[in-house]
């Protein structure tokens, strides 16, 4: 990771990633803990997290939106933007205003879903193709140690001083990130004139991971995973209800996560330059189901919050693996539209699970649950690790953003 802050431009973005990231930490747990409290429902609190993936349904539409954009000039307008739309949370006192909190969680899935697409755009401009690997483990490291503290000093803030404490501290993040942003001076940021028909534009980065099977296959796994993944936004209450915890213990559960979040960050460029990154997906995968079974199997709390350090461990890698894949494999003009199509793959199949999961932890013991999320995911890795042993892999600086396997999916 020393690699990529030698670069001056990518110590100056990180700072404004880290911001961000501090303000997603604290804030997300919080729209479910807010919730819950208000209404004294798992279900309902799961679906506020509904509702903040709900935007991936049009990923597609909002990453050709970024792409119509420079970079940084796009995140200098949308850094405001994401900050104000918390405001009407200020107002928010009874469960009668629930649809408040469902509000602004979608406005602010907006822009979760657009803000990453822009910067994967600008990293991809700042960082040299073979340095991508370690940019993208910095910034995983960084935002799965968050894990350690982030969601319990959000819960923490909220159990204290209120929702209003959270939204002044990320408000203060954005801040920070706007000034950060302003300082890049960036000559090659610039829009690239269509190439193509607009309707063929606005579906270009479907096309271009679809005819690059070393995405596609991949970005199917990850969004079956995801799919199972889903039903533990409300099986996290229910864990906390079977043993006496408060719902600001979800924020105990997921800091402990964090411990291995960590760990796989430091780790993910290491075991990605030896395994390869299709194969670092599939460890990952792995290292959720052992997290789901003991989670699904252990009598005791202590056990259950251990069970998912693996879990946390596997999701750095994973992130890190299939967001290098991307920028490796395809053009900067398509960037936006590439990222959001895997928020749109992941989300959609999020959303369904959500509100299922929402659904089911009301009649179905969670331990149950946990174990078909194991069996799930292990249907789902076994297939990509037999096709994954059969793929060259993709070496960091192999593939370059003009090279013809990237032109031919255009």
């Amino acid at each position: 990771m020393r690699q990529a802050f030698a670069i001056p431009a990518f110590r100056r973005l990180f700072v404004a990633l880290a911001a961000t990231m501090v303000a997603d930490s604290v804030l997300l747990l919080s729209f479910g803990i807010m919730t819950k409290e208000l209404t004294g429902s798992n279900g309902a609190a799961g679906m506020a997290i509904f509702w903040v993936v709900a935007p991936s349904l049009v990923a597609p539409l909002l990453g050709w939106v970024v792409d119509q954009f420079p970079r940084r000039r796009f995140l200098l307008g949308a850094y405001p933007l994401a900050a104000a739309s918390l405001v009407p949370l200020a107002w928010v006192r009874d469960a009668g205003h629930v649809w408040i909190v469902y509000a602004v969680a979608f406005a602010y899935g907006v822009a979760l879903v657009m803000l990453p697409g822009a910067v994967i755009g600008l990293l991809k401009l700042i960082v040299p193709e073979e340095q991508l690997v370690h940019a993208n483990a910095a910034s995983s490291t960084f935002r799965e140690g968050l894990r350690l503290f982030g969601p319990l000093l959000g819960a923490s803030m909220y159990a204290l001083w209120g929702m209003d404490s959270v939204i002044v501290l990320v408000a203060c993040a954005y801040v920070v990130a706007i000034i950060a942003v302003s300082t890049l001076r960036l000559g090659d940021d610039v829009v690239t004139p269509p190439e193509m028909h607009w309707r063929h534009e606005f579906v270009a980065g479907l096309t271009h991971v679809y005819r690059d099977k070393l995405l596609w296959w991949p970005m199917l796994a990850i969004a079956g995973c995801i799919f199972a993944f889903g039903f533990l936004e409300s099986l996290v209450y229910a864990v906390t209800d079977a043993f006496g915890q408060p719902a600001t213990f979800v924020g105990v559960i997921v800091s402990i996560q964090g411990v291995g979040a960590l760990a796989g960050g430091l780790l993910s460029s290491r075991i990605i330059q030896r395994v390869g990154h299709v194969q670092a997906i599939v460890v990952s995968l792995g290292l959720f189901v052992v997290s789901l079974a003991v989670m699904a199997l252990a009598p005791t709390l202590p056990l259950v919050v251990a069970g998912a350090v693996p879990l946390g461990f596997g999701l750095p890698v994973l992130i890190v693996a299939i967001n290098t894949l991307v920028q490796i494999r395809t053009p900067n003009r398509l960037m936006a539209r590439v990222s959001t199509t895997l928020d749109a793959l992941i989300g959609t199949p999020q959303i369904i699970s959500i509100a299922i999961g929402a659904g089911l932890v009301a009649v179905v013991d969670y331990r149950v649950l946990l174990a078909a999320m194991a069996v799930a995911v292990a249907a789902i890795g076994l297939p990509l690790a037999v096709w994954s042993r059969r793929q060259p892999g993709v070496p960091a600086g192999s593939l370059r953003p003009d090279a013809p396997a990237a032109a031919a999916a255009e």
